[in-house]
């Protein structure tokens, strides 16, 4: 390990350090077109009625690592995108914004 105490444990698992292999660069940003791409980017219908962006939901839970400012977790239970990876900018009915209304 190196010996600089500002690298902590976080910083050298993003590293992979410890890992037999990890995912190449190339690979990473494939990965981050597809998902953009697909469901849970912005560009499908029900993000583009969606009240707010997932990035301002209460239920958004960052990912870790390089694609942090990208993507997240949904963890909103009554979400279609439940314990998915979406994009900061998808959106979704079930933002923890949104009102309901009842008669």
């Amino acid at each position: 390990m190196p010996e600089d105490e500002e690298l902590d444990l976080a910083q050298l698992f993003e590293f992979g350090l410890g890992r037999a292999r990890v995912l190449s660069i190339t690979g990473r940003d494939l990965a981050a077109q597809r998902w953009y791409a697909g469901d849970r980017g912005p560009n499908n219908s029900i993000s583009q009625q969606a009240p707010k962006p997932c990035n301002s939901c209460g239920f958004f839970i960052p990912i870790a690592g390089s694609l942090r400012s990208a993507f997240g977790v949904c963890a909103n239970i009554l979400s279609p995108d439940d314990a998915r990876v979406v994009s900061v900018d998808h959106g979704c009915g079930a933002h923890s914004e949104a009102l309901v209304v009842t008669d």
